[in-house]
C-alpha cells in the first residue's frame, strides 16, 4: 500500500472520504484520532475499494460490425449487350434477408435496500476511546483508543478516575449492537490500592444520551467483594448511540494511585433491524 497517503497527514475530509469508501459510517465520530483509528483498521482488515485512488477505465464501446461485403462492395454495371425479356426479368436482384431483431438485454435486479444497509453495519465498527489526564493540571498524558467490527469480541480497559470528565467514549454506529458481559479488576493492582488510607474500591459507572448522570453498574468494595471479577451483567445497547463508561475510584485517590476495570463483551450486527 505505499501509494496509499501517511493517515496522520490526512485533513478531515480526507478521512471522512476514503471511510467512506470502505462502506464505513462516520458521522459518530466527533474526534480526529477516532477518524484515524477506523480507517487504520479498515486499511488493515478490510479489502482496498479498487475506486479510492484511481478510476476505473470505462469499456471502450464495441466497434460496429463491419458490414457484409456483399452489402459494401459496389455493384457491378450490367453487360452491354441487352438480353431478351425473359432473360431480363430472371436476372433481376432479390431484396437483402430482414436481419433478425436482437433479445433486448435483461434489466439488472433490483437492489434491496436492507442488504445495502446490512453491508454498511458490517463495516461499520464500534469505537472506544479515553483520554488519560493528569490532575489537577488536566493535561493529557495518554489515551487508549480501540475499534471492533461486527463479530468481534469486546474488551476495554477503563483508566480509574475521580473525574466524570475522563470517562470513555464509546460510540455504536447504526445496526450494530454492543453487549457488554462482565468487568474485572486485576489482584495485585487493587490490594496496593486498598493499602492507602480511605480507599473503598472502584465502581463501574455508565450514561447514555438518554441519562447523562454517572450511575455504578458494579462496584468493587473491600469489605463487601468475594471476587476480583463480575459476571453476567446483561448490558445490551444498539446503535445509534453513543454512551459513556468510567471507572470511578471511591476515595483513597488522593495519591495519584488508580486501578482499571477491564470490561468484556461481544459486538454483534442487530438482526432486528434488518427483518
Amino acid at each position: 500500500m505505499s501509494d496509499l497517503p501517511d493517515i496522520s497527514s490526512m485533513k478531515l475530509s480526507e478521512l471522512k472520504s476514503e471511510l467512506k469508501s470502505y462502506g464505513i459510517d462516520s458521522s459518530t465520530f466527533a474526534e480526529k484520532s477516532e477518524f484515524t483509528s477506523a480507517l487504520q483498521n479498515a486499511r488493515n482488515t478490510m479489502p482496498r475499494p479498487s475506486t479510492t485512488y484511481r478510476e476505473v477505465e470505462q469499456p471502450k464501446p464495441e466497434r460496429e460490425e463491419k458490414k457484409s461485403s456483399s452489402s459494401s462492395s459496389s455493384r457491378k454495371p450490367s453487360s452491354s449487350s441487352q438480353r431478351t425479356s425473359g432473360s431480363s426479368s430472371s436476372s433481376s436482384r432479390r431484396p437483402a434477408p430482414t436481419p433478425a431483431p436482437t433479445a433486448a438485454a435483461p434489466a439488472p435486479p433490483t437492489t434491496n435496500p436492507i442488504n445495502i444497509k446490512k453491508l454498511t453495519a458490517m463495516r461499520s465498527p464500534v469505537t472506544a476511546f479515553q483520554q488519560i489526564k493528569e490532575h489537577p493540571s488536566q493535561n493529557i498524558i495518554g489515551e487508549r483508543n480501540n475499534s471492533f467490527l461486527p463479530g468481534s469480541p469486546f474488551s476495554f480497559s477503563l483508566h480509574g478516575s475521580v473525574q466524570e470528565s475522563d470517562s470513555a467514549i464509546i460510540r455504536i454506529p447504526d445496526g450494530v449492537c454492543l453487549k457488554i458481559n462482565c468487568a474485572s479488576v486485576q489482584r495485585k493492582a487493587m490490594d496496593e490500592y486498598l493499602k492507602q488510607k480511605g480507599s473503598i474500591g472502584v465502581s463501574l459507572r455508565l450514561s447514555s444520551e438518554e441519562n447523562p448522570e454517572m450511575l455504578p453498574i458494579w462496584t468493587f468494595a473491600r469489605d463487601r467483594s468475594s471476587g476480583y471479577t463480575m459476571s453476567g451483567l446483561g448490558l445490551r445497547v444498539c446503535g445509534p448511540r453513543t454512551v459513556r463508561l468510567l471507572a470511578f475510584m471511591e476515595m483513597g485517590y488522593r495519591s495519584g494511585q488508580s486501578v482499571d476495570v477491564h470490561v468484556f463483551g461481544s459486538v454483534s450486527l442487530n438482526k432486528d433491524a434488518f427483518d
